[in-house]
């Protein structure tokens, strides 16, 4: 091994055999603000049956999104959901969150397993629905703990302007959209071998 940087290797010497690995699924990305996903939160909150009737196989919603029984359960405790929450108010980048585009409107109004399903970013979102749900306090310029409904309407217009990117795939593949999930986590927070979705 050469501790010589070379953008390309020099044909002589590389090897076409030697693959490294590849994208299980084409994502693509848009930037929206909060508010949007605050929309379909309301939504969901203003007529929870009808989103269960809509993905009877969910194994739960976060933000009006409905969760594969295989995600992993929320695990970050208050002061990692708080430090994310005020992240967010300070401006700090926010990564993405991923969803599979697909679905199959087919068979009456359910739509098909893991169709609009969460695959990452379940604790942020979470963290998200617990703000705005007064269950969870952030402090705000003098280190006092607020909850949503005790800030202003200016303040939080400033908070639902904040872009949230969202990324997708499109798949009806179970297996690529566990190993996508899987995969979201590496080297930043592996989980844990009864976490991975893909075994």
């Amino acid at each position: 091994m050469t501790s010589k940087f070379q953008r390309y290797a020099d044909d002589e010497i590389s090897d076409p055999s030697i693959q490294m690995p590849h994208q299980f699924l084409a994502t693509s990305t848009q930037q929206y603000p909060i508010d949007i996903l605050v929309s379909r939160l309301e939504k969901h909150l203003a007529d929870p049956s009808s989103a269960h009737e809509k993905y009877p196989w969910a194994a739960g919603f976060v933000m009006g999104i409905p969760v594969p029984s295989w995600q992993r359960q929320v695990v970050w405790n208050v002061g990692q959901k708080t430090r994310f929450i005020v992240a967010v108010w300070s401006g700090a980048d926010l990564g993405s969150y991923l969803t599979n585009a697909w679905c199959d409107s087919g068979v009456g109004r359910a739509l098909a397993e893991n169709s609009d399903i969460l695959i990452d970013g379940q604790q942020r979102l979470h963290s998200f629905e617990e703000y705005f749900l007064d269950r969870l306090a952030v402090p705000d310029v003098q280190g006092q703990p607020r909850v949503w409904s005790e800030v202003g309407n200016g303040e939080r217009k400033r908070f639902l302007s904040t872009v949230f990117t969202h990324a997708h795939v499109s798949s009806d593949d179970e297996l690529l959209l566990r190993k996508t999930y899987d995969l979201c986590a590496m080297g930043v927070a592996p989980r844990t071998n009864d976490q991975r979705a893909a075994r």
